[in-house]
């Protein structure tokens, strides 16, 4: 190997610019050049976070959608057929995720235990397909509120009580001498003033059909004044079918219920005045559309 004056070879001098190279870039990089950035990572839903979250409830028994917050479900009904009880919302923000802050309870908007359970823990993104039974969800049905009704219903023809109670009953102040709509029943009535006594006279026509509680047919029967001590009873057939059971909510003085069962051989229709997502498990698919830290 050839040696210039200073007896270094070739070999010497690349080694020596390495070393030189080595000792100014190292630091520079590792101090003062730009580092690359973290890949991004979503943020985790955790107690205190408000969480915004889209979903979509239905009953995994029928496959009926009870609620969603996701405006295209709520409009198809071929994809998504709805439950008795499903109502489509209408106006400014309808339609938008449902946000809360986790580990909520008992305010406004704050969805169940077992929902915010579900949540917990998620990535903005994500999706997660979850089940709840009635005891997580809006807890068993109670039995008292299931009733079993005549499918040929006897109703009285004359009513008597106070003032306070026909308020009660009718929602509106007795007048003597005027008449009214029976809403449950859908015919009209007479009414008698006395002192704090109110009649109510029902006034059906014989072999009319009439709206019950404003969701399906009825049909007068037979009217006999003479029945109940002379109170009277009218006879009412409910033309119910198959096609009518979970299929709307009603309402009569009782409360909201739904039609849930027929049998036409027994002759009696059952009702049921527990909320529909009552007594039932309950299926959810969620997806986590944003978080931020903190309550807003």
């Amino acid at each position: 190997m050839a040696l210039d004056r200073r007896g270094m070879g070739w070999l010497g001098r690349i080694v020596l610019v390495g070393l030189v190279a080595v000792l100014f870039w190292g630091p520079y990089y590792a101090f003062f050049a730009p580092k690359d950035a973290a890949p991004y990572v979503p943020p985790i839903a955790e107690d205190g976070d408000y969480a915004a979250v889209d979903y979509r409830g239905w009953f995994p028994d029928t496959d009926l959608t009870f609620d969603t917050s996701i405006e295209a479900v709520a409009k198809d009904n071929a994809s998504f057929q709805k439950a008795a009880s499903f109502t489509y919302r209408t106006g400014v923000g309808a339609y938008e995720p449902l946000g809360f802050v986790m580990a909520c309870a008992g305010t406004p908007g704050c969805p169940l235990p077992a929902f915010q359970d579900a949540v917990r823990g998620m990535r903005v993104g994500e999706s997660r397909i979850f089940f709840l039974p009635p005891e997580q969800g809006y807890g068993l049905s109670d039995p008292d509120r299931i009733r079993v009704r005549p499918l040929l219903e006897s109703v009285p023809a004359t009513e008597t009580m106070n003032e306070s109670a026909f308020r009660t009953k009718f929602q509106t102040q007795p007048t003597d001498g005027s008449i009214i709509s029976d809403w449950v029943w859908g015919w009209n009535a007479t009414v008698r003033v006395s002192g704090d006594q109110v009649t109510v006279r029902h006034s059906p026509i014989l072999g009319r059909t009439v709206t019950v509680s404003g969701k399906w047919s009825g049909q007068i029967v037979a009217i006999d004044d003479a029945a109940n001590g002379g109170a009277g009873a009218i006879t009412v057939r409910h033309l119910l079918n198959d096609a009518d059971v979970d299929a709307f909510v009603a309402a009569d003085r009782a409360g909201n219920f739904i039609v849930v069962g027929l049998d036409a051989s027994a002759g009696t229709f059952t009702v049921d005045y527990n909320q529909e997502v009552v007594g039932k498990t309950l299926a959810f698919e969620i997806t986590l559309r944003s978080v931020r830290k903190g309550n807003p």
